[in-house]
């Protein structure tokens, strides 16, 4: 997984060009990384997310250094990267007088994407964390702009089953009896 995402970085920053060829051995290489180790199976890239157009990656890449970002790593669709990117910038530049507010800025992003894309959006920012963090496949994004890093993921909600009142009094007979 390491490999591929400074595949994909060299790829946006130096070269600007790769043949369908390249994209399908990726693909082929995380496949086998799948099968190889099953338990790392979620984390290797859908071979579909791999080949979306290089153009879009190219502007992905332009735009990353117009607004003077570093993207780290990402599993995220390229129009949603964009709009992160450009948000992000948006909040560290609404006032130059004064120091941008890492708490402020996380929760104005969370509440950017939890509106635009669904509920359970999570955003760390800050100038030195560690993290370890399981998100949604498509909903993950790592970056850093102004001595800032921005760590945007998404997690899966399930709704919690409401237990009827009649279950409730059962069970709670059934563990005093025991």
């Amino acid at each position: 997984m390491k490999s591929h995402t400074v595949k994909l970085l060299r790829f946006k920053y130096f070269s600007l060009s790769l043949s369908i060829s390249n994209m399908e051995a990726i693909a082929e290489e995380n496949r086998e990384e799948g099968l190889r180790y099953a338990s790392r199976r979620m984390l290797t890239a859908p071979a579909e997310r791999l080949q979306r157009a290089p153009s879009m990656e190219v502007k992905l890449a332009a735009i990353a250094v117009d607004l003077n970002v570093r993207l780290r790593s990402a599993d995220m669709p390229v129009v949603m990267q964009e709009r992160a990117l450009r948000y992000a910038r948006a909040l560290l530049d609404a006032d130059p007088k004064t120091r941008p507010n890492p708490t402020h800025i996380a929760l104005a992003l969370k509440k950017e994407f939890d509106g635009a894309f669904g509920l359970a959006w999570h955003c760390i920012v800050g100038k030195s964390f560690g993290s370890f963090v399981t998100h949604s496949s498509g909903g993950f994004l790592y970056f850093s702009m102004d001595k800032l890093s921005f760590l945007l993921f998404k997690t899966e909600v399930r709704p919690i089953p409401k237990i009827s009142p009649v279950l409730q009094v059962s069970s709670r007979r059934n563990s005093l009896q025991k």
